[in-house]
């Protein structure tokens, strides 16, 4: 794939004519056809993203695609299963804002609001960027319209046309300036679109909301947040707004509390302004009447009232969201910030179903904001960052409605919360309007990448393993009603084909490659990772925060270590506070309404086994969760020290043992499948290592099955490689009269990490890796349940042991016989079998240099040092001196997955490139991100009662174009602007919007217009919830929908007699604006 791989080929050392003469009487296991002419390497795929490094998101409804801008200066736009292109930028600092528009473009603000990038979906390449007439300050745009409004820092507002990459003539000068000429120059600190009406916007000052109409160049409303000495606010806003000074002179009569956001109500009739005093106030936007003033926890801060105090550690506002429901009555208001007990709190205003505009007087509009009908909750979000160097709060929320609705500012029904905190770490939450808990979201499918970022990995490994052993526990989960419950969050895009790339050396159809991934707050995800295999279904996720005790230490909830045995469906999770999960695949019945045990001690829990000071505790009644709703993987056991420990490492092999090493030098054996039992607990391992100095303990383990010595039968091995000089120590594991089994040390081989020699730390210089290998056919010797169940006839299995550190590679047959051992000149840090079609297996050795060495076996010679592709180097370069690039995994297909860092990688191939072959020099494929068939609903309209009241106007786009574009457009010259305009509202005038209209899974988009419409039993409309006042409504719902329908056909009939008419208004508008 890159023509410029340096291979070379390393000189006959006299080790190597030494590995020779040892190995003369053992059979070659790697092919004598290889070499350095026929080995390469590939890049696959980079998945994952630096922890803490997400500076902007976006999302788009209509396409299902999700942008995310990173502090490595690129753009990362994923999609469905594998979907992921990345954009990269030679900028100095990150994108701060992102928005999708028009469903092909996706629009950047650079650094310190200097510019704007415009980025197609289609092409994937950048159109244009655009340096603005001042800072940007604020931004906002409509999802079917062609221009991005910008707000500067003057105070003015320009639009930018992003179809055609140029600045509009059409600009409106600071209003508050205008308004209030004796406040200082304000800056535009937000902008929105009518949520009805394309020719009316909201603009946020730092003293005032202004509502702006577009199409008569008017102000309709002027909002400002002003009392008086006696209200209830006034001492705490005065406070506030003071910096929590006190004038020595006089005092003020009023104050006019600065804003921080405003927004309209999704109908558009009202709007509510965020206060730098975490006041929130409602307002009818056609007359500029406050209706009501609050806070999260008082109200009527705007009336005579005992004056509430400033609390101490004062905590304002981050963000604030309008969101509604299908229906676009139903609303509620999400609050991030405010809280000064927590920051970790999303509060929820749940207003239920508005009252009707045209019934209800300012006093009882008033009343429903100071009353939320459906009440106020909080959603609580477990921060990930435990360091006090800064404190963590939530300070954006995105909504992600999945049923493809882009309008009302992407607050129409979402599903989920994404929530973006100060330090750049990515949240998401279920959502759900009617007030239901979130859910663990067991089921939730996230891009690859995203899903190692949320919650962050602390520790990650790949296995590869047969598929019919990986597709048994997936058929299993989905028929106990698992299969239904995993859902795509995103369905946009489409992935690259692989099939005209290189397969891997050791590519099998018959396995997986399994990612095995340990998170904060105590997740555990399986991933099916196998190239062009990501299928929804591909994922198991096991979330033990609610099963296990959380005594308020994070180490509870940390997960340090993972392993896996599938073929006997049991699992091992280390936890930071020594603690180890047992967990089995199954399926129990939970009570829904059964709570979290994490409050809980496990004094209540049966001992089930104990030796010596390990106990094994019975913690199945705690499980609790949705994921456990279908079979998956249960924590059913925990195995606890009296004296807690450090994990150091452990290993759940494919038969029923497990071993758990300890940072103290404590061994635990346990057998899992027939006990669980403690089979073995040593509280040092030095007892067998008596030489060794200073504190030693394991560091890598294998359950192996092949000959010992000369015993003639094969039996269960355990191999532990410890630090203090890397010393391979070997276990037994030896069956009993009764059924059970025994650990028995058998013998140990001391110094084989050659970095002890030099006089260097021996307590840092430790084996790294355990490899059995079958010594006469290559194949793994690693236990299986096949070769398990064959022990008791006597097979002899004659294996051979290569051990890794990151100085030096041995190759032993047990117990001592030292075969063969190479020295590697840079350090090694990672170690790995690969399979070479049919024809036999090599060793691949990533070197901190940037070389992958190919050795043969048992003789470790030079085969090929093969250089990684440029690019990768320029990646992996600073990685590769630092501890996170040991932890790479070398599979035997040949695949590598190198660790970039704690949260990201990169997946190598190692691949065959016959002579006849031509090295591929096109560009490496990416993924299909524009859909051409997702097409964007018309707009909301306006209802009958602002249209018969003339609160709002009406103007086609085309119109809206003509006023702000002017005559002179710029002509079209991307292919983006065709692509998009046959996506558009216009070229699709037959689609409707609303919220009866569309479900995800039908393939056309079947919109209708908004109903307002709740009559069912529950809903109650600020007066109590009587069926009287259901009635009432009901009729007025009725009168109002016949004259929506009226209105509607009406306007359609008129179009052509007032089209002349129009002209001449928007003539007369654009003489006013552009000045001819």
């Amino acid at each position: 794939m890159f023509s410029k791989l340096k291979l070379k080929k390393a000189p006959l050392s006299l080790s190597s004519v030494s590995n020779i003469i040892k190995t003369s009487g053992i059979s070659n296991l790697s092919p004598e056809s290889l070499n350095a002419k026929t080995l390469s390497v590939s890049i696959n795929e980079q998945f994952g993203l630096p922890k803490n490094s997400i500076t902007a998101i976006a999302y788009d409804p209509i396409q299902s695609l999700l942008a995310v801008a990173t502090t490595s200066n690129d753009v990362r736009v994923y999609g469905q299963k594998s979907v992921e292109v990345v954009f990269e930028f030679n900028t100095s600092s990150p994108m701060t804002e992102l928005r999708f528009i028009k469903g092909i473009y996706l629009v950047g603000i650079l650094p310190g609001g200097s510019g704007i990038t415009v980025l197609s979906l289609h092409s994937k390449n950048i159109l244009g960027t655009f340096l603005p007439p001042g800072t940007i300050t604020a931004i906002d745009l409509d999802p079917s319209l062609d221009f991005l409004i910008v707000g500067l820092s003057n105070g003015s507002v320009v639009f930018y046309d992003v179809d055609r990459l140029a600045l509009t003539p059409f600009r409106i000068d600071n209003l508050q300036k205008k308004i209030m000429p004796k406040q200082k120059m304000s800056l535009v600190l937000g902008i929105e679109w009518h949520p009805r009406d394309i020719g009316t916007i909201l603009i946020t000052y730092s003293h005032s909301a202004i509502i702006y109409s577009l199409t008569t160049g008017e102000i309709k409303s002027s909002l400002i947040y002003q009392i008086s000495r006696e209200a209830k606010g006034f001492a705490h806003s005065l406070n506030i707004t003071n910096g929590g000074k006190k004038k020595m002179f006089g005092s003020s009569k009023e104050v006019i509390v600065p804003l921080l956001e405003a927004h309209f109500h999704p109908n558009g009739l009202h709007v509510v302004t965020v206060h730098k005093d975490n006041t929130l106030s409602f307002w009818d936007g056609n007359d500029g009447t406050l209706l009501e003033a609050r806070n999260l926890f008082e109200t009527n801060l705007q009336k005579p009232g005992e004056p509430i105090e400033t609390p101490l550690n004062f905590a304002p506002f981050e963000n604030v969201r309008w969101v509604c429901s299908q229906d676009p009555e139903l609303t509620q208001l999400i609050i991030c910030g405010g809280d000064s007990n927590q920051g970790n709190l999303i509060h929820i205003l749940d207003f239920g179903y508005t009252l009707k505009y045209s019934l209800t007087s300012h006093e009882k509009q008033g009343q429903f904001y100071a009353q939320p009908s459906s009440g106020q909750r909080i959603i609580p979000i477990t921060l990930n960052n435990n360091t006090d160097s800064e404190p963590e709060y939530i300070s954006k929320i995105l909504p992600v409605p999945i049923d493809s609705l882009p309008y009302f500012g992407g607050n129409h029904n979402p599903s989920y919360l994404m929530m973006l905190s100060n330090i750049g770490s990515l949240y998401i939450s279920e959502y759900s309007s009617s007030g239901e808990p979130p859910s663990d979201m067991s089921g939730l499918i996230l891009p690859l990448s995203l899903s190692l970022v949320q919650p962050p990995v602390i520790c990650a490994s790949i296995i590869t393993v047969k598929r019919i052993d990986w597709y048994s526990i997936l058929s299993t989960k989905a028929s106990s009603g698992g299969g239904a419950s995993n859902l795509l969050l995103l369905k946009g895009g489409a992935p690259v084909t692989h099939k005209n790339a290189p397969r891997p050396t050791g590519y099998d159809d018959g396995s997986r490659n399994i990612l095995i991934t340990g998170h904060e707050g105590g997740i555990v995800r399986l991933k099916d990772i196998s190239r062009g295999e990501y299928q929804e279904d591909n994922l198991l996720q096991v979330s033990l925060r609610d099963t296990m005790y959380d005594n308020g230490e994070p180490n509870c909830m940390s997960i340090v270590d993972v392993s896996l045995g599938l073929q006997n469906k049991e699992m091992l999770v280390g936890m930071g506070n020594g603690d180890v999960v047992i967990c089995k695949f199954g399926k129990i019945n939970i009570s829904h309404t059964k709570g979290s045990s994490s409050g809980i001690d496990y004094r209540n829990c049966p001992v089930q086994h104990s030796n010596s000071d390990a106990k094994i505790h019975n913690i199945k009644d705690r499980v609790v969760g949705m994921f456990a709703s279908s079979s998956t993987f249960l924590p059913v056991s925990l195995l606890k020290l009296d004296n807690p420990d450090q994990i150091s490492c452990l290993k759940m092999s494919n038969v029923g043992f497990a071993a758990i090493g300890y940072k103290s030098g404590r061994m635990v054996v346990c057998d899992i499948s027939r006990g669980p039992a403690i089979i073995y607990n040593i509280e040092s391992i030095k007892k067998h290592l008596i030489t060794t100095e200073g504190n030693c303990y394991i560091t890598t383990m294998e359950f192996a099955i092949m000959e010992y010595g000369q015993d003639g039968y094969s039996s269960v091995i355990l191999l532990c490689g410890t630090n203090g000089g890397g010393n391979l120590m070997v276990f037994k594991v030896i069956p009993q009269g009764n059924g059970g089994f025994e650990v028995v040390f058998m013998n140990k081989t001391t110094n084989l990490n050659y970095r002890v020699l030099g006089g260097e730390d021996a307590g840092n210089s430790k084996l790294d890796k355990l490899i059995p290998i079958n010594s006469s056919s290559g194949g793994s010797a690693v236990a299986s349940m096949e070769m398990f169940q064959k022990l008791s006839h006597g097979i002899v299995i004659p294996g051979m042991v290569i051990t890794t550190s990151n100085r030096d590679i041995r190759v032993l047959q047990l117990p001592k016989t030292k075969l063969s051992h190479k020295v590697i000149d840079e350090s090694c840090l990672a170690c790995g079998v690969i399979r070479v079609r049919d024809k036999g297996i090599v060793l691949a050795s990533l070197v901190k240099l940037g070389f992958i060495k190919f050795s043969s076996i048992p003789s470790l010679n030079d085969i090929a040092d093969v250089k990684l592709p440029k690019e990768v180097y320029n990646k992996l370069k600073n990685t590769l001196n630092s501890e996170i690039s040991s932890q790479s995994d070398i599979l035997v297909t040949g695949e590598m997955f190198v660790r970039l860092g704690p949260t990201e990688g990169i997946n190598l191939s190692a691949y065959i490139s016959e002579s006849k072959e031509k090295k591929l020099k096109e560009p490496h494929a990416t993924d299909l991100l524009f859909n051409e068939n997702a097409i964007i609903p018309p707009r909301p309209a306006a209802g009958a009662i602002q249209w018969a009241k003339g609160q709002t106007r009406y103007i086609s786009s085309s119109d809206l174009i003509g006023l702000i574009a002017g005559p002179n457009r710029r002509a079209t010259k991307n292919i983006e602007s065709e692509l998009a305009h046959n996506i558009s509202p216009e070229a699709n005038p037959n689609a409707g919007y609303g919220f009866q209209g569309y479900l995800s899974d039908k393939p056309e988009k079947d919109y209708k217009d908004p109903v307002r419409k709740a009559t069912g039993p529950g809903y109650g409309y600020g007066m109590g919830g009587g069926g009287l006042m259901r009635n009432l409504q009901s009729g007025v719902e009725s009168m109002e929908e016949t004259v929506n329908g009226y209105a509607n056909n009406m306007s359609e009939s008129m179009n052509e007699s007032l089209a002349s008419l129009k002209k001449a208004v928007f003539n007369a508008a654009l003489k006013n604006k552009l000045g001819f």
